[in-house]
């Protein structure tokens, strides 16, 4: 009897252990199952948010009104100044350069008929005196042969038909023709005894010298360059439309008494704006093929004067120059700032607070505006702020617009 007992306790011990080992290791999974019913049993019953659709993004932008403007087309462009006359100074005689003036130099400023170099001049001083003893020689010898003339036709007296070899006419003839040759032969020996001066017809600028006091010249040796300071000139571009906008055609040339548009000439030195008128005189009669541009050419006279320089800046050759040259009548045109054009001559404005895509014709345009011929009426909200990826009838609205809305709000 007590052995029974005893085996039926080991018995029960042994459950027990069993047990609790088995519940050790079911434990962690028992407790993920219930947390996996929980979070279920909470996902099934949370309540549904309310949906609700995202407002849409209007894009705000900066706008001008286009307006009527009453403008002249200025055209603007630039152009290097060149002398009208640029020529090389050479001499027509030979010999010796025996003295040169102190403004033949690099620069230096020659008075229309002052001598610049002088040659050696004795040798023609010489030719000179021989021609004038040759030219007394010739009127003796047709004085002598006028009197002989005139003995041989008193002799001849009552001949019938005496030949004019009788009468000394081919003596006489030879006798003139002599003369006129030994005239001109003076006339050519003093010439050419001027000629040892060497002087210019105009005034003028030394650009460049290549001969000094002493050394020999021969005729048509460049003794050096000059250019003329009476007048200058500019060559200026023009595009096609530019040539519309001032209402001058192709091969325009202004008319005597009636000058062409007045252009206004300026350069900027260490700071300092100067600034010089000019006319233009005429316009090119052909298109530049590379280019396919006009040239207008700018003629401005006496560019060194003091009364023509700016604050005593002269308008010298070589300046490169901005250039604006005024228009004809003034014209009332939409006026648009110049950052509203977009590719394709295309303009942005705001019709209903969608984007609307207008197609301009642009009459003019300049640095700051733009004038519009066609496609656009006065009031239009331009549009100058950049687009990225512009779809016309997209929301859009003007930044001033929006501010208005804020202070009506914050009323």
């Amino acid at each position: 009897m007590r052995l029974a007992y005893t085996v039926s306790f080991c018995d029960s011990s042994a459950d027990l252990i069993m047990r609790s080992l088995w519940l050790k290791r079911l434990s962690p999974i028992l407790v993920i199952l219930t947390a996996i019913a929980i979070f279920s049993a909470l996902q099934a019953n949370k309540p549904e948010p309310d949906k609700q659709e995202p407002a849409a993004r209007v894009l705000q932008v900066y706008t001008e009104p286009a307006s009527l403007e009453t403008t002249l087309f200025d055209v603007s462009t630039q152009g290097e100044v060149k002398a009208r006359t640029n020529i090389n100074l050479s001499a027509q005689v030979a010999g010796r350069i025996e003295w040169v003036s102190d403004q033949f130099i690099s620069g230096g400023s020659i008075a229309a008929g002052d001598p610049i170099l002088k040659i050696e001049s004795i040798d023609y001083e010489l030719a000179v005196n021989q021609a004038q003893a040759a030219l007394a020689n010739a009127q003796v010898v047709l004085e002598k042969a006028v009197a002989d003339a005139n003995v041989a036709k008193q002799q001849l007296v009552g001949v019938p038909n005496p030949s004019p070899l009788a009468l000394k006419i081919p003596q006489v003839n030879e006798a003139k023709a002599s003369l006129k040759g030994a005239q001109a032969a003076l006339q050519r020996a003093e010439l050419n005894q001027k000629r040892t001066s060497i002087t210019l017809p105009y005034n003028a600028r030394i650009t460049e010298t290549s001969v000094q006091v002493g050394q020999y010249i021969a005729p048509g040796q460049t003794l050096g360059r000059a250019i003329s300071t009476e007048q200058v000139f500019l060559r200026l571009p023009l595009k096609q439309e530019e040539l519309k906008a001032l209402s001058l055609p192709i091969g325009y040339s202004a008319k005597a008494g009636n000058e062409g548009p007045t252009v206004l000439l300026s350069r900027e030195i260490s700071g300092t704006v100067y600034q010089w008128e000019a006319t233009l005189t005429h316009i090119e009669s052909i298109i530049d093929p590379v280019s396919r541009m006009a040239h207008a050419i700018v003629q401005k006279i006496e560019p060194y004067a003091p009364h023509n320089a700016s604050q005593g800046m002269p308008l010298a050759v070589g300046f490169y120059v901005d250039a604006l040259i005024r228009g004809g009548e003034p014209r009332d045109m939409i006026a648009i700032p110049r950052n509203a054009l977009r590719p394709g001559n295309r303009v942005f404005t705001i019709q209903d607070g969608r984007l609307a895509v207008a197609q301009v014709t642009i009459a003019h345009s300049n640095q700051e505006k733009a004038y519009i011929a066609t496609g656009l009426n006065v009031g239009d909200q331009v549009i100058i702020s950049p687009i990225r990826n512009p779809v016309e009838g997209m929301a859009i609205r003007s930044i001033d617009s929006v501010a208005s809305i804020s202070e009506e709000s914050a009323l």
